[in-house]
């Protein structure tokens, strides 16, 4: 008796909270609000968000081949990792022209962008270089909320808004400004940017770091930092962690070939054998 029957209230009871607000929608959401006879949610927008790298070194990949790049050249990569990150959040992305390394271009580029988004964010130009105009430009168009962050990678990271009341509209456009070093702007924005941008969207986010996992290291790091550090790291068969050789920040191959972070806390050593605090990689993707 009772098998094979679908009683009322079984799934849901009267009264019950179906889904709370400020719950980023997936596809299971949308089954079990259909389910309830709801053909409409009340849900906020997509943020407008504006991608922009700055830098005369940058190279659009398919203008020139490879040998044909002049001294000092790089080919441009932060944009092509950024915008797929941003848009698995939900934003609706507008990639910018290549800012050049001139302080009127970065003004006129980043005012213009401001009266119609949300959100800039940058890489480059955040640095203390003589052609880093991103950080002062803000500044004068705004201000920053912060700027450098005692971490590795990514330490020159800024924070900061653009006030739309002198350039015709009402608000703020917020600014997030990433380092131009690939593995610094990826990391930054795995740990810094997503968060804040799920915040302005209306979810109601949990900590910006997933749980961390207690994993063996099986690799050595004898010297202290400053610094907290992320290191790009991979699990292996024995069921404890490897270190990707180069942990330079312009080594992009080590955030292909990790499958996740260790967080390193300031002034720690690593010892091969030690329990260290692992950051799957997968749980950023969702």
């Amino acid at each position: 008796p009772g098998q094979w029957v679908r009683r009322r209230g079984e799934d849901v009871h009267v009264g019950a909270v179906v889904l709370p607000a400020g719950r980023r929608l997936r596809p299971a959401d949308l089954g079990l609000v259909a389910s309830i006879g709801v053909a409409e949610l009340t849900v906020r927008r997509r943020l407008r968000v504006a991608l922009a790298a700055t830098g005369d070194e940058l190279i659009r990949p398919g203008e020139r081949p490879p040998e044909g790049l002049p001294p000092g050249a790089i080919f441009e990569s932060n944009r092509y990792f950024l915008e797929p990150l941003l848009q698995r959040l939900g934003c609706d992305v507008t990639v910018l022209s290549r800012i050049p390394d001139d302080r009127e271009a970065t003004r006129s580029a980043l005012a213009s962008a401001a009266l119609a988004h949300d959100v800039i964010v940058t890489t480059g130009g955040v640095s203390v270089g003589e052609e880093d105009h991103v950080k002062p430009v803000v500044q004068a168009l705004g201000g920053l909320d912060l700027w450098q962050i005692a971490m590795k990678p990514g330490k020159p990271f800024a924070q900061g808004w653009i006030d739309r009341a002198p350039l015709g509209d009402q608000g703020r456009c917020h600014v997030l400004g990433l380092p131009g070093n690939p593995v610094s702007s990826f990391v930054t924005f795995l740990l810094l940017a997503r968060a804040f941008l799920l915040r302005l969207s209306g979810v109601d986010v949990a900590p910006a770091l997933p749980p961390a996992l207690p994993l063996v290291a099986h690799f050595d790091v004898p010297h202290p930092d400053k610094r907290r550090e992320f290191l790009r790291v991979r699990r292996n068969a024995q069921g404890g962690l490897d270190l990707f050789p180069n942990q330079n920040s312009s080594v992009l191959t080590s955030m292909v070939w990790a499958d996740g972070l260790v967080d390193k806390p300031a002034g720690a050593v690593i010892r091969r054998g030690d329990v260290v605090a692992y950051l799957p990689l997968a749980e950023w993707w969702d």
